[in-house]
């Protein structure tokens, strides 16, 4: 069986359409196995941009950490996702793998990881903590 493949899914353009479809492409892509509520945040480092809906998101997946990067970003550009963006302060779509169980949690993205915004979300997937 593959890893479980720990997301971090976030948006503040038209969020819940973009995380809903953000959703059908891993789920077909990747077979989706756990998620969290969805939570919404103040955009880090800005005041003016708009908050972020955020939500984890656990996959599958054999592929490692740069091809599965790869994949994402994939389905970000999919989504309308450009970098660098034409519009700062605007995100339709930022998926960030934050790491994986192999069986024991290994953290890829230390930012995504101990970030503000993650917090809620990573409690709904695992409230006694990863």
């Amino acid at each position: 069986m593959s890893p479980r493949v720990l997301l971090m899914l976030g948006s503040n353009v038209d969020a819940e359409q973009q995380l809903d479809a953000a959703m059908r492409l891993l789920d077909g892509q990747f077979g989706v196995i756990q998620r969290s509520g969805r939570h919404w945040t103040p955009a880090a480092g800005s005041t003016d941009a708009p908050a972020y809906l955020n939500q984890a998101v656990v996959i599958r997946s054999k592929l490692d950490r740069v091809r599965l990067r790869e994949r994402l970003r994939a389905v970000e550009s999919q989504l309308g996702r450009r970098r660098p963006s034409p519009e700062p302060g605007l995100c339709p779509i930022d998926i960030d793998a934050v790491g994986r169980w192999l069986p024991e949690f290994e953290v890829w993205d230390t930012k995504s990881y101990t970030a503000q915004y993650a917090q809620l979300p990573l409690r709904d997937i695992a409230p006694e903590g990863i």
